[in-house]
């Protein structure tokens, strides 16, 4: 067990804050006024709806938000810095059916044959968001860590439920890796990762990976403030704020994912990444877990990564200091440039060498 446990570089040690950033909470109180909405009347309007309406809800706000937070010179300068194309992924886990996914490949490394690449889950708690909906943000990736992006558009919730979700992007990456040599990849130097809801994505294929005796598959696992497990069923009272305003929410949307089976599989670590048990903690890749100070998922992330570490599979426990959930993707906040330099270091350190 002791020769399998990576090896750290040691290189983030990021000291909190105690408190957002200014700028973040000046911007988030101006697109709420913009708007005419009132945070706290709506959060407990979409509390108190059934699963079913909190799942329209949330879909219409991704989709009349979603494009504004991705908008912006640094992301449109990207694209155009980059080639498009599409890869249909075959699977029969859940019928015959092809994954769709964008790949963003940076023209400065068009032809080169041996790339790096990141196969990324997109955010939007599983339920909602689209891999067009992140081609700016990816493609910024792509260009900025000199990398291949595979932006996988795996089945979302309730309509494909867990674990096919997961095995979806599963699919994906052994695809992906299979035919590296067609798709001009190193395949020695693959990397998944996602955030948010593509969070647990992520962390769920690297419970199939782990299950698979097949982590080998990839060099690098990045979960970005990922969802990972029912904590959010606990007692409100223990929680953070931030945690605690979004709990009953989090619950809509972990069974949603589950479905009629949610109370017998909130065992299975394919639904609860966090839960995994050490034997598949010890089989995952190398893993970052990747956090924001005041993120809603700040308390289960924490605890994966001291159970990685355990296990000895951690390489970073990054957290972003006085941010919240998913600011650092979001250009015209002051964190971009520093999440956006921490991340490339992570890639360049931690992948392409």
């Amino acid at each position: 067990m002791e020769q399998n446990r990576v090896k750290s570089k040691n290189l983030f040690n990021f000291r909190p804050t105690g408190v957002v950033d200014a700028d973040i909470v000046e911007i988030e109180k101006a697109m709420m006024e913009e708007m005419g909405v009132d945070m706290n009347a709506m959060m407990q309007q979409m509390q108190a709806m059934s699963d079913e309406e909190y799942l329209t809800s949330m879909r219409g706000m991704m989709d009349g938000m979603g494009p504004a937070a991705f908008a912006g010179p640094v992301y449109s300068e990207a694209e155009d810095s980059c080639n498009h194309s599409t890869l249909a992924v075959p699977t029969t886990h859940d019928g015959d059916y092809e994954v769709q996914v964008l790949v963003h490949t940076p023209k400065a490394i068009a032809r080169d044959q041996s790339r790096a690449c990141i196969i990324y889950a997109h955010g939007g708690g599983a339920i909602g968001g689209s891999a067009a909906m992140y081609k700016g943000l990816l493609s910024y990736m792509a260009v900025d860590c000199g990398v291949v992006v595979f932006n996988v558009d795996y089945r979302l919730a309730p309509e494909t439920r867990c674990p096919n979700n997961v095995l979806d992007f599963y699919e994906v990456i052994k695809y992906v890796s299979l035919h590296a040599a067609d798709l001009g990849l190193d395949p020695a130097r693959i990397a998944m990762a996602g955030e948010s809801g593509g969070g647990y994505i992520c962390a769920g294929a690297m419970v199939q990976l782990a299950r698979k005796d097949e982590a080998h598959l990839v060099k690098l696992a990045i979960p970005i403030i990922p969802m990972l497990s029912d904590y959010c069923f606990s007692d409100t009272a223990a929680m953070t704020k931030h945690e605690a305003e979004m709990a009953i929410g989090q619950r809509k949307i972990w069974r949603l994912i589950g479905g009629p089976e949610f109370d017998e599989m909130r065992k299975d670590a394919l639904l609860f990444p966090g839960k995994a048990d050490e034997e598949t903690l010890s089989k995952m890749p190398p893993t970052i877990v990747w956090e924001a100070e005041f993120d809603m998922y700040i308390t289960e992330a924490t605890r994966f990564a001291n159970r990685l570490r355990a296990a000895g599979r951690l390489l970073e426990f990054v957290v972003i200091p006085g941010t919240k959930h998913g600011s650092g993707f979001a250009p015209y906040h002051a964190c971009f440039k520093r999440e956006r330099e921490a991340w490339r270091m992570a890639i360049q350190e931690y992948l392409l060498k």
